[in-house]
């Protein structure tokens, strides 16, 4: 089967630093894992190696390196850092500031790890370095308090890209909307004003456009390409839903983008008019609202889930056509490695499915030892033939690998 992960990994996502970089849904940001032999199926549930237990209350996923498994969560009123070896034993935690404690309750992001450092951004506008062989905090600034933003509704949620020596974060302050901050030191080195947008609980991806690397992402008013060395704006498209809630990255490929948002605002597919430096329509599915899922595409087919009509759904990225529509299976989010969708529902359901450009094909589902599960938000991470799941205080790891003889 014919995906397009060569794609995104060779045209359109880049990874800009020497170093590999570890983030939010795999290394180039797109939900998409290298891990090749995987099983077509499981026996009821797939080997459980490992359980760690004990990392807060939160909803972001764990970050895997050789050096071990990273993951942000609460605890009592407290937003940490936590570090396990990769058998799972804890090695160190390190505290950021507090966490959200209404509605929702913990940690939003994921971390991102580079060259033996962790960066991350808590709910309140803490930002932190981490050096991860000891747990020692190299710099800690509250963006909020130096750059006049102001908590969000859900609260500030973004994992933190890395683009060379920068990392990129929106504040949302006046004059501050999007900044750049040395990865080192955590100074200010670009500033982005942009019609006073904050967070919209997206986390921004790289592209490469034109030869050119620009960060792509959605502010609470606008669908923004910037330019990451300087932070001028390349392109920036109005976002009309007054929500201001647009947490799924829009997705890049041969000059076009296409976004989505939940609570019934659908989806766009824009081509890009260099020339004038706008978005044109080339089409809409307003039944394709995707607000968390994440999005994926595979033989020129994008699938998500729809937020309106709680369903999952496939439409073609030539002309938004509706190819495919089911509830077989709880809304949730997904990844895909080797071909496979691995899925996560919001009620705690695990499932393995096999896609193709009509649909796919649940062949094995488990549900999470837990009770009386509800939002569970947090993305499968997959590495090395496991598969992580979080839900709140506990990460169970899973051997996906086909042991089928060959």
């Amino acid at each position: 089967m014919k995906t397009l992960t060569s794609l995104f990994l060779l045209l359109t996502t880049i990874i800009t630093s020497s170093a590999q970089i570890y983030q939010w849904r795999g290394i180039n940001r797109d939900g998409i894992y290298p891990d090749k032999n995987l099983a077509s199926e499981w026996d009821s549930i797939p080997p459980l190696v490992m359980t760690i237990e004990g990392c807060g209350m939160g909803y972001g996923s764990p970050t895997i390196t050789p050096d071990g498994i990273f993951v942000a969560g609460m605890i009592d009123t407290l937003g940490y850092v936590f570090a396990y070896s990769p058998s799972g034993e804890k090695l160190w935690q390190v505290e950021y500031g507090p966490e959200y404690t209404n509605r929702f309750l913990g940690s939003r992001g994921t971390p991102t790890i580079e060259d033996g450092k962790l960066y991350y951004s808590g709910t309140f506008g803490d930002v932190i370095c981490v050096n991860i062989k000891n747990g020692k905090l190299l710099w800690h600034k509250n963006i909020f308090d130096l750059y006049g933003g102001e908590p969000i509704k859900w609260g500030y949620t973004e994992s933190p890209l890395i683009y060379k020596d920068l990392m990129i974060l929106t504040p949302g302050g006046k004059d501050y909307n999007v900044i750049a901050v040395s990865k080192k030191t955590g100074k200010l080195v670009w500033t982005c004003p942009v019609d006073n947008a904050v967070n919209a609980y997206c986390s921004p991806v790289l592209i490469r456009h034109n030869n050119k690397d620009l960060i792509l992402m959605n502010t609470s008013n606008n669908l923004l390409m910037l330019n990451p060395d300087d932070g001028s704006v390349y392109l920036k498209h109005a976002l009309t839903d007054r929500r201001g809630n647009h947490p799924m990255a829009p997705l890049y490929q041969d000059d076009q983008i296409f976004y989505s948002s939940g609570y019934g605002e659908g989806s766009v597919m824009f081509t890009i008019d260099d020339a004038n430096r706008k978005l044109d329509t080339l089409w809409q599915n307003p039944d394709f609202d995707c607000k968390l899922s994440g999005m994926t595409v595979v033989d020129g087919t994008i699938f998500g889930t729809a937020d309106r009509k709680k369903q999952w759904m496939g439409v073609a990225w030539n002309n938004g056509e509706t190819r495919f529509e089911s509830r077989d299976i709880k809304p949730g989010s997904f990844v895909m490695a080797d071909d496979k969708f691995f899925i996560f529902t919001e009620t705690g359901e695990v499932a393995l499915a096999i896609p193709d450009k009509n649909g796919f094909t649940i062949t094995s589902r488990f549900m999470i030892p837990a009770q009386n599960i509800i939002y569970a938000f947090a993305h499968p991470v997959i590495d090395n033939q496991k598969l992580y799941i979080r839900y709140n205080n506990n990460i169970w790891v899973h051997d996906i690998s086909d042991t089928t003889p060959q």
